[in-house]
């Protein structure tokens, strides 16, 4: 009976791995950790409009070529005022108001692109992107900003409301930082800082 139950849970543990495929999401080249938040500025765009799109941030495969995946991505606030919200991925766009989950096949790696067109207004937009791929799930929050951001209080803050610097690209940076445009998010706010 011993070796039965061995043999069982070494089959179960042996399924269950060929399911996980593993994955992470990246930002202009380096691996987010689950839950980090992406911040983009808003910038001016070919037709001059502002706009705010995620063209640098992808998922990819750690093991394997293709696999199956579920999407969901879920706006959680915007002051935006933004005349169109489009999502690219896995194959089509689509536009959105608040949540849109989508289920497709990827290759090795899949561009996130998701775009806030037409900004109208100051204030920020904040989503939350989900992705299951095999067993395994991961999200990313995307947090897109127009003009001074003094005073927005985000709806939640990651490592529950500790204090994270991003650079102008999205990119988290620690201590000591170098001369240049910041963004602090805390808990209370978030508000953009120059270090001299």
């Amino acid at each position: 009976m011993k070796k039965f139950n061995i043999l069982l849970c070494i089959g179960l543990i042996a399924a269950l791995s060929s399911q996980a495929q593993g994955f992470v999401f990246q930002f202009q080249g380096e691996d987010l950790t689950d839950g980090e938040t992406v911040v983009i500025m808003a910038e001016e765009d070919l037709f001059g409009d502002m706009s705010c799109e995620s063209s640098s941030l992808a998922m990819t495969l750690l093991r394997g070529t293709s696999a199956s995946v579920t999407a969901t991505l879920e706006i959680t606030f915007n002051s935006l005022n933004a005349t169109t919200l489009q999502w690219c991925m896995g194959g089509n766009c689509q536009t959105l108001e608040t949540s849109l989950t989508k289920r497709f096949t990827m290759g090795f790696s899949e561009q996130v692109q998701f775009d806030a067109i037409g900004i109208q207004s100051e204030g920020y937009l904040k989503a939350t992107l989900r992705v299951t791929v095999g067993i395994e799930s991961r999200q990313v929050n995307i947090m897109f900003v127009n003009g001074d951001v003094d005073g927005i209080k985000p709806l939640s803050q990651r490592n529950g409301g500790a204090r994270a610097v991003y650079d102008l690209y999205g990119r988290r940076v620690q201590s000591p930082l170098p001369a240049g445009m910041y963004i602090v998010a805390e808990e209370e706010r978030i508000r953009k800082v120059r270090v001299k």
